[in-house]
């Protein structure tokens, strides 16, 4: 972004008070000092543990051209202009949606219990086989994330990916009415944020508020085989819709699926006779990849230009990420995220790979999933021992019910349940050898990477003091 400080004022709607330059130059905004750079506007935002406020010395110190202030607070002694405001916050997320109207744009958005942002990587793949295309980074999809992606967004960006997040009602709505999507992905409903939303109907409601902000010849794509998703828009008459799933009756439907194990996956479409491979492996992933190659197709893309994205994706980190550890012990670290449905498409995904190891799982904490979750803990234990999961270890407070569900089952399956990640490193470590392939699966929260560090690096950890 490249706007003077007055047009930047303009788009605040604030006060600026002190000596301006009308042509000083904006290059950017940071919400944060210490990745702050020259030529940036500070928005110096207020949380339960932090004041942003209280670190302007800092921000001109680190080149801030000016900041945003709340209006309410006595005016500080500083050598930058101040834009005052009602609510930083506010005006970041004002801001973000006034330079997303004044570009020439296209902004697909992405939402979802899961595949959100594999979704995300692989939309932006492919799309970028044809078009400049801005993405969002690491986590930053929430109400701060979202503005920050879009406000970074160079003049140049034909098509931005914008991944949404959310765990409360309301928030979705006001993501997509930021960014105004002109095409919004659905990838499906799960049972994440039970906690906060009641039921999956509620989060069938709060993921389809992506609709807030649709344009007005906006396209939805969403999974057709979710009942929830498909009762809700049978009556929507103002958007054009495109249902992707496996089932009949789709407008795009996912034909000749097969699984080749580490490889990856095969399909076709039912709008194509080309026949697609993903390297990620997976049944769930032939619905991710799905909403990228139908999204690609309405941006008018080649099937040659599409499978050309796919298999250069590159996946965030912590999703179905290949790691050995020191003692040869193969890892599927998927520990960025979890819910019932994820947890048990992921055990899924071990079990139906075609080499001879042993198949093991680490798994932990799902959470917010509310009053049923020692339920749901113990049913992902039932789930791993049925589907024939060779040992079964656990970590943490609720990994104590996925054991306790796991061993009310289990007559040959092994499982194992530790309190810390040192004793769960050390024990599998001890345990496992080249011929066992490991997956790693929890809710963020769980902290798994800990315990996948300490595999990975072996002693080295240990004098490192991990």
């Amino acid at each position: 972004m490249r706007r003077t400080l007055s047009e930047l004022t303009k788009m605040s709607q604030g006060e600026w008070v002190g000596s301006i330059d009308n042509g000083t130059m904006v290059t950017g905004v940071s919400t944060d000092t210490r990745t702050l750079k020259p030529g940036q506007l500070y928005v110096p935002l207020s949380g339960e543990q932090f004041d942003g406020h209280d670190f302007l010395a800092q921000a001109v110190a680190n080149g801030a051209v000016a900041s945003l202030w709340e209006r309410s607070r006595p005016l500080p002694e500083t050598t930058i202009p101040l834009i005052q405001v009602d609510d930083p916050l506010q005006t970041l997320q004002r801001l973000a949606s006034a330079y997303r109207q004044q570009l020439d744009v296209t902004v697909v958005a992405v939402t979802g219990s899961n595949g959100k942002t594999t979704t995300k990587d692989l939309l932006g793949s492919v799309l970028e086989t044809r078009y400049r295309v801005h993405r969002t980074r690491g986590n930053l999809n929430n109400h701060i994330g979202v503005p920050l992606t879009l406000l970074s967004m160079a003049e140049e960006t034909e098509v931005a990916v914008v991944e949404m997040g959310m765990n409360h009602a309301g928030e979705i709505a006001l993501l997509s009415q930021i960014a105004r999507p002109d095409i919004a992905v659905v990838t499906n409903v799960g049972d994440a944020h039970l906690e906060f939303l009641g039921s999956r109907a509620g989060i069938a409601d709060a993921k389809l508020e992506i609709r807030e902000g649709l344009s007005e010849d906006g396209i939805l794509v969403y999974d057709g085989d979710e009942p929830l998703l498909q009762a809700r828009l049978r009556q929507e008459q103002h958007l054009r819709l495109v249902s992707i799933g496996f089932d009949e009756g789709n407008a795009v439907q996912i034909q000749a699926l097969k699984l080749h194990g580490d490889e990856g996956i095969r399909f076709q479409s039912s709008s194509s006779d080309y026949h697609f491979h993903l390297s990620l492996p997976g049944r769930h992933n032939a619905m991710n990849g799905m909403m990228a190659i139908t999204v690609g197709k309405l941006l008018n893309l080649s099937d040659a230009e599409i499978q050309r994205g796919l298999e250069q994706a590159k996946v965030s980190g912590m999703r179905l990420e290949r790691l050995v550890a020191s003692n040869g012990m193969a890892i599927i670290n998927d520990a960025y995220n979890a819910s019932p449905r994820a947890m048990k498409a992921a055990i899924d995904l071990l079990v139906a790979l075609p080499n001879q190891r042993k198949k093991w799982v680490l798994l932990a904490d799902m959470l917010e999933l509310g009053a049923e979750e020692e339920v749901y803990h113990r049913q992902i234990g039932a789930y791993a021992v049925e589907k024939g999961v060779d040992k079964i270890f656990t970590m943490g407070q609720r990994g104590r019910w996925i054991a306790a569900g796991a061993a009310a089952v289990a007559t040959e399956t092994r499982v194992i349940h530790c309190e810390t990640a040192a004793e769960v490193a050390a024990t599998l470590l001890q345990e496992g050898d080249a011929s066992v392939t490991l997956l790693v699966k929890a809710s963020r929260g769980a902290r798994l990477e800990a315990v996948v560090q300490q595999l990975v690096e072996g002693e080295k950890a240990k004098s490192d003091g991990y």
